[in-house]
């Protein structure tokens, strides 16, 4: 994938890297330190559906999945007797957090695959949000998770990861 230029004008806009930088030899340490992070942050509204995985993109045979990269993790709010916090609303109030604060958090992209009629999606080079408005990606509409990427300097820092965190939400979790 080429990387996608910043749109001009757009306060804020960064270069969308995609797949651009190739697969991970392993899980990177700061992507597993945004996923800690995040699950804390959203109250238990979400919860680790998967993230590192050398694959390609669902339903797009050939297309490196960016999970691939370390970079990408799903975070489902698809609620359970053991996730009683899990749900859409409190989940949409975390990422709605996220993303007024994505560039201190190193969000390149954020996926939300239940909107009808496609899903839609965040992206870092335009800073906002956009509607698809055919099939593009697999499990939309109706999904249960938010696919989110973020950018390789944080994916490979835990120390800039707990500084972003703690900058946007005031506080460190508890260790495990």
């Amino acid at each position: 994938m080429a990387v996608a230029k910043a749109k001009p004008g757009v306060p804020g806009a960064r270069d969308y890297i995609g797949n651009a930088d190739g697969p991970a030899r392993a899980p990177r340490a700061g992507m597993d330190e945004w996923i800690r992070q995040a699950i804390y942050h959203s109250g238990g509204a979400l919860w680790n559906n998967g993230s590192y995985g050398v694959r390609d993109m669902k339903g797009k045979p050939g297309s490196m999945s960016v999970h691939a990269t370390g970079r990408a993790v799903d975070l489902s709010y698809r609620g359970s007797a053991q996730r009683p916090k899990a749900n859409r609303k409190n989940a949409l109030t975390f990422i709605d957090v996220v993303v007024a604060n994505a560039n201190e958090l190193g969000v390149q992209m954020i996926i939300d695959y239940f909107p009808k009629e496609f899903g839609r999606a965040w992206r870092c080079d335009r800073q906002a949000w956009s509607k698809y408005l055919k099939p593009t990606v697999s499990g939309a509409p109706g999904g249960d998770w938010f696919h989110v990427e973020i950018d390789p300097i944080k994916a490979d820092s835990v120390i800039a990861v707990k500084a972003a965190f703690l900058k946007v939400f005031g506080e460190i979790p508890p260790k495990p």
